[in-house]
This record gives C-alpha cells, structure tokens and sequence, in this order.
C-alpha cells in the first residue's frame, strides 16, 4: 500500500509541476503583452521591468492553481487506466478510495497553501508590483488605503479623506476634506456625514464647516453647520471602484474588521463580504477541481480517451469560471446572501464530482 501510494504521489506531483509550470508561463506572457508597453512608453530599465513581473508571479501561480490540479489529477489516473495500471491495483485489493488517497490528501494541502498566499504574500506583492509601475510612469500617487479608510490628494493642496465608498450607488460615508496653505497648514475642513453624486455633482450631507482666517486674522476660526454642501471632487467614480478593489485584497483579517466596523455606522457591505468569503472559497476549487478530474479518469474510455478527457476538462475549468464569477455578482446585488453566493460554485461541482467519484467507487 505504502508503494503504491508513493508511486501514485510522485506521478501526480510530476505532472502538476510540468502543467503548473506550463500555465505559469502562459499566464505570464499573456501579463507582459499587456503590461510591457507601459513600461517601454516610459523608458523603464529592465531592472525595474524584471522586478515588477517577478512581483507578479504569485498572482499568476494563486490563479492557475485550480486548472492545473484539474488537468494532472485527470492526467494522472488517465493515464494509469490507460495503461490498465488501475486495474491492476484494483485486482491487487486496493479499492478507489485507497488509489485516489494520496492525491486527494495533496491537494488539501496546496489548497490551504494557496489560502495563506492570498492572505499573506499576494498583498504585498501585488502593492509593491504597482508602486513599480506607478514610479515608472512617473504618476503621484494620489490615492491610498489606510487602516480604515480612504485618502485622496488633490493638486490643489486638498486632501479627502473616506471612511466608506459604494461606486455602484455613488454614495460615500463618513467624509473628511482638509484645505491646506500652500506651507501646509489647514485653512479650511469639512466633516460630513456623507456624500451623494446627483447629475455628475457630489454634495456632502450633514456635516460641520470649519474654517481659520489668514494673515492678519490667522487664527480665527469659524464654524458652520450645513445640511447639504456641493463639493468638487477631482477624482472619476471609476477611479473610486479601482481603489476598492485594492482594499478587497488586503488580508483576510484586516477585510474582516472593516467589514465589522462599517456594518456597525450602517453602510453597505455587500460586495465586501462576497469578497471576503470568496477568498476562502477560491482556494478550495483546487480540492474539487482534483475530485472532478479523477472522476473523469475513471470513466475514461466513456469519454472517448485521453483526448475526450482533457476537452471535458477544459470545459469544466470554463464551467467553473463562469459559474463563480456569475455567483459573486448575484451576490454583489443581494440576491444571495454573501457566503453562499462565495460558496456557490464549489458547491455545485462538489455535488457534481462527488457523484461521479461515487459512481466511480462502485464499478
């Protein structure tokens, strides 16, 4: 058993590698066609080119982990039926479950694995990769997540700090404006409540003026309630989403208490919560992914062969796709409730690829 087992390990870890190394470089090429010309419009060194594709790399090992335990868990036990060498284990008293053990076992490994590299070095990578192309393209950056919050600097000696934004609804909550001299000292603040988007125009709601006079009358300050304030904000609703998303990738647990903390002031957290139960479940698919493929492999020669295997395959990877990111967004409306939504996917091809490897047990 304990033979069988190793053999059946270093196979599957052989062909993993190879497909993951494959897809890697795949995924990395199709990355650089679509980044390189900023960087060459820029007169970036290579030095700086090299890092920030290097940086890149976890991104693109996290995303392609899936497809590739789906094709080399398929490949592997393909192949050994092909080769009747699951028949011959099966003669030998090993039943499927015995066979399918070791590669079941790996893949819950590289599935918490690929949790913790979200979690941990996909940040920080992914941070400095676009500080990289920031510096390159010589753009200020003018936007950045903080703890909490989010702070925004203007050229015009202004900075807008948010505690929470909902691009879809074009609304923001708790918001802060600090008017500065040109020596950086605070002529003027606005803290309000929120803010809305009428008609292309951003007004604050409910909120306190505080201004401090100048030269001569530096030092008097002035307060001001108001109900409803326009303000200009120098910034595109769509730079507000892309921002967004960089705070939906921070760790687990930092996401996690800004959830808490915006729940509890009454805003909007739908789209966060889809977005932190989908970095639980994502990395699982690689688990399921590797059920669904060897449960191809069993029925083989009813799916034509190799040949027919490995197009099925690809139609589940496509499947899978398509179903998740089609399960995040009926949660981002509310439809479904965050988790399940996150969750949905996995669900459904768990289901799917535990009564084939159930069938599978039986013959």
């Amino acid at each position: 058993m304990k033979i069988i087992s190793r053999y059946v390990t270093i196979e599957f870890i052989k062909i993993l590698l190879l497909i993951a190394a494959g897809l890697t470089i795949l995924y990395m090429v199709v990355d650089v066609f679509e980044n390189l010309s900023d960087f060459t419009k820029a007169h970036t060194d290579l030095h700086t080119i090299y890092g920030y594709f290097l940086l890149r790399l976890p991104q693109a090992v996290y995303y392609i982990i899936p497809l590739s335990i789906l094709f080399a868990s398929f490949l592997n036990l393909g192949l050994f039926a092909k080769y009747n060498e699951v028949t011959a284990m099966r003669s030998g008293g090993l039943s499927v479950r015995n066979i399918t053990f070791p590669v079941l076992a790996i893949t819950v490994v590289i599935s918490v694995a690929a949790f913790f590299l979200n979690d941990s070095l996909m940040p920080i990578t992914n941070r400095k990769a676009e500080d990289i192309k920031r510096m390159a393209e010589a753009r200020p950056r003018e936007m950045f997540f903080k703890e909490d919050s989010l702070w925004l600097k203007a050229d015009n000696y202004t900075i807008y700090n948010v505690r929470f934004i909902d691009p879809d609804k074009k609304v923001m909550g708790r918001v802060n404006v600090y008017y500065l001299t040109p020596d950086f000292q605070i002529r003027e603040s606005i803290s309000a409540k929120g803010a809305v988007s009428e008609n292309g125009e951003w007004f604050l709601l409910g909120g306190i003026r505080r201004t401090w006079g100048e030269g001569e009358k530096a030092g008097g300050l002035k307060i001001y309630n108001f109900d409803r304030l326009p303000v200009a904000f120098p910034f595109k609703t769509q730079d507000f989403r892309h921002v967004t998303i960089q705070a939906s990738e921070t760790r687990f647990a930092t996401l996690k208490n800004y959830i808490e903390k915006i729940k509890k002031e009454g805003y909007e957290i739908k789209r966060l919560a889809v977005d932190l139960y989908a970095k639980t479940s994502f990395p699982f698919a690689g688990f399921i992914m590797s059920v669904l493929g060897m449960s191809i492999a069993f029925h083989i020669k009813r799916y034509g062969g190799i040949a027919g295997g490995v197009g099925l395959c690809i139609a589940i990877s496509v499947l899978y796709w398509v179903s998740f990111s089609f399960s995040l967004h009926i949660g981002y409306s509310g439809y479904l409730p965050a988790i399940l939504s996150a969750w949905l996917a996995n669900i459904i091809f768990m289901g799917i690829g535990g009564y084939m490897f159930y069938s599978a047990a039986r013959l």
